[in-house]
């Protein structure tokens, strides 16, 4: 006794229909919206790509009176460079600063960035990274960054001695 669900036959020859639909169908890639989807998608990864290069070339430090020293390799929540920026002022203005790297050992070994009481008349000394990376800012200043890393991460151009 062969008991078979109401409509067998109707439910059944709608499924061969639906699957000879499926398979005539044409393939996603040779539709407009396919071949849309594909031009999109090769013009974003152009597009990032010509970024990534606008972002990544060199720059000669070209502002120099001023050094920004970061306090680590990150930016404040708000976008702008963690840290300080220094310069060396003289009676006739500013002087140009040559050595961006001496001026932030100074300030990371002058406790510049440890917690202290701005009215303390002996802050509390810091110590200075072994290593930093140098770059530059859109402006042109000098920007250096303590431990080796990528410019780019902080939105900044390496540096072009």
């Amino acid at each position: 006794m062969s008991e078979r669900m109401p409509h067998h036959r109707e439910v059944q020859d709608l499924l061969v229909e639906q699957m000879r639909r499926d398979l005539s169908r044409p393939k996603w890639w040779t539709t407009i919206w396919g071949r849309l989807s594909i031009a999109g998608g090769v013009l974003a990864v152009a597009g990032a790509g010509v970024a990534g290069v606008v972002l990544l070339d060199e720059r000669p430090v070209t502002e120099t009176t001023i050094v920004h020293c970061l306090e680590g390799p990150y930016r404040n929540s708000d976008g702008t460079l963690s840290g300080a920026s220094a310069s060396v002022a003289t009676p006739d203005g500013v002087v140009a600063i040559a050595d961006a790297e001496a001026m932030c050992i100074q300030m990371w070994e002058g406790g510049a960035f440890e917690d202290n009481d701005p009215l303390s008349a002996t802050p509390v000394p810091g110590v200075a990274p072994e290593e930093f990376t140098t770059c530059v800012t859109d402006d042109g200043e000098a920007a250096v960054v303590p431990g080796v890393i990528e410019c780019s991460v902080l939105r900044l151009h390496p540096f072009q001695s």
